[in-house]
């Protein structure tokens, strides 16, 4: 059970803070002290089902974010058509041009019960700290033969979503072409870009910024189609 209380308890901080709120900004929503949710959060005590659909609703979020607890088992891998990588977290790139740099994300796949759930961790400053992403991204997600189909909605902000799609790797170990597409706020306007997925941490060298720019190969294949189309390597 303390696995639970701390799973639950790292959940309603991570959209806590995804809402920016403090810890009396919440603890007043939910009319509990500030050192109460403290406890919560840190899962030293245990949180009544009734408080923990009032601080669902006052984050904006399905109580099932907060529960989605899946113990560990010694069940064989899914296979290859119900799994985009046999990893539960993906490593995902791309290439900003408005900062010039290689943007670091993580996802996080649920895969228990019917329906798999994923969450996207937006903009890292290490893989080893997921929480203090730039946003914060929960959604779902679909496995078929050969493609991987994700839909995020912001957790900051509910009418922004989020999409990503990549073809299944043949081999499971290794990277992958994706594209992530959504909505941009510097300028305004739908974006879609160029993804690396990988089951492990990539070196972020010269050589991931040039796969990840557009090359004058994926310019001609745009001008082609007259859409943008990502190919793999």
């Amino acid at each position: 059970m303390e696995e639970v209380r701390t799973h639950v308890g790292g959940r309603i901080r991570l959209y806590r803070k995804a809402k920016h709120f403090t810890l009396t900004d919440l603890a007043a929503r939910i009319h509990k002290s500030k050192a109460t949710l403290s406890k919560y959060e840190t899962g030293e005590i245990t949180v009544d089902i009734e408080t923990l659909f009032d601080i669902a609703e006052a984050l904006g979020i399905s109580v099932f974010q907060l529960i989605d607890y899946a113990p560990g088992t010694k069940e064989e891998p899914l296979p290859v058509k119900d799994s985009f990588f046999p990893q539960d977290r993906i490593y995902l790139y791309f290439y900003d041009g408005r900062v010039k740099k290689v943007v670091r994300n993580l996802l996080e796949i649920r895969r228990g019960g019917a329906a798999p759930s994923a969450t996207l961790y937006y903009d890292l400053a290490s893989f080893d700290r997921p929480e203090s992403c730039r946003n914060l991204y929960y959604g779902k997600v679909e496995f078929f033969d050969t493609v991987s189909n994700f839909l995020f909605e912001s957790q900051s902000n509910h009418s922004e979503r989020v999409t990503l799609t990549a073809l299944n790797p043949f081999d499971r170990g290794k990277e992958v072409l994706g594209m992530l597409s959504g909505m941009s706020r510097y300028p305004l306007l739908p974006i879609s870009i160029k993804c690396i997925l990988s089951a492990e941490p990539l070196t972020e060298d010269d050589a991931m910024r040039e796969e990840l720019i557009l090359s004058q190969k994926d310019l001609k294949l745009i001008r082609r189609l007259n859409m943008f189309a990502v190919e793999q390597f």
